[in-house]
């Protein structure tokens, strides 16, 4: 396949869709030299794109430049179109990485290889935590606050909107709804937003299997991305909540000790509800039986949370 421009020929020896991702389709192109890139292609927006689905790629591009600390580790924008002419979808092409998924290779390391990953993961997470911006949320119109708690309240309200057209049962996220709206004070806490990654795990970082030891190369996905509390990070839940590992500690000892204050309890406990609502309604339309009922589970404990946490 040859494509022509400019007076130049491009040889594209061939064309992979690569799988693992969950909204967006992402293709390897390999060109004659060789030379390799990634083509990401957004689903079209439809009436049934769920709230947090939109535009996800345009956040992305929006984002990109407050993770100057980890450049190094992202895939650059090569080219970007948002324009719909050339075809009805957002597309952007990117960069090459070259490594594997750490939670493909998680298995096949060593003990003391997967620990060294948790240092680094530590610290690419306290860079990405270490940025400041400007408004709670998403970089979106109408999605940016000048309180925490005005973040997480849409939130909440925009899940429980999804959830009730899903026909589920919400009692439990209302009641929490009703305990922030009660109680803002301990979210507001929280003064200077911070950059998230959003959905940040081993499943989005690419690692170098190397004499010297195994290292991170690649942070992956970042469309997910948005202003906040570093302790709401999607990577922090998923570390309180996924089986307990030997490299949890070095991921906390690169990172840095976490607060135990009374503030810090409540709002982890509603960000424990805040990410179980939202597995809740994802689950939902996957079909993951597994993942509904411990989501049910989550946002029991939370509404059923002791008044000590609470009350001032």
């Amino acid at each position: 396949m040859c494509r022509r421009g400019f007076g130049t020929s491009i040889q594209i020896e061939s064309l992979q869709e690569l799988g693992g991702g969950t909204f967006n389709t992402a293709y390897l192109i390999t060109f004659a030299g060789p030379l390799k890139m990634i083509l990401r292609v957004a689903p079209p927006q439809t009436a049934d794109t769920a709230w947090e689905d939109t535009f996800l790629m345009r956040s992305e591009h929006a984002m990109q430049p407050y993770f100057a600390p980890i450049a190094a580790l992202m895939p650059k924008t090569l080219l970007v179109d948002f324009t719909h002419q050339l075809m009805d979808r957002d597309y952007m092409f990117q960069s090459f990485i070259e490594g594997e998924r750490w939670d493909n290779a998680w298995d096949e390391l060593k003990p003391e290889e997967n620990d060294i990953l948790w240092d680094q993961f530590g610290a690419i997470v306290k860079k990405i935590h270490e940025v400041r911006g400007e408004k709670f949320g998403l970089p979106r119109p109408g999605f940016q606050f000048g309180r925490w708690s005005q973040a997480v309240l849409d939130r909440l309200e925009r899940t429980l909107q999804a959830a009730k057209d899903l026909g589920l049962n919400v009692t439990d996220l209302e009641g929490t709804l009703d305990m922030i709206r009660a109680h803002p004070e301990q979210l507001d806490e929280i003064q200077t937003p911070r950059l998230l990654h959003g959905d940040l795990w081993a499943f989005n970082l690419l690692i170098a299997r190397r004499e010297s030891g195994p290292a991170i190369v690649g942070v992956l996905d970042a469309d997910r991305a948005w202003w906040g509390d570093p302790m709401a990070d999607w990577t922090m839940f998923i570390l309180a909540h996924a089986e307990p590992e030997a490299g949890h500690s070095h991921f906390w000892r690169a990172y840095g000790a976490r607060e135990e204050t009374r503030g810090a309890k409540f709002r982890k406990m509603v960000y424990d509800g805040m990410h179980a609502a939202t597995a809740l309604v994802y689950s939902v339309r996957t079909h993951d039986e597994d993942t509904v009922q411990r989501a049910y589970g989550t946002l029991r404990e939370v509404a059923e949370a002791p008044p000590a946490l609470i009350d001032p």
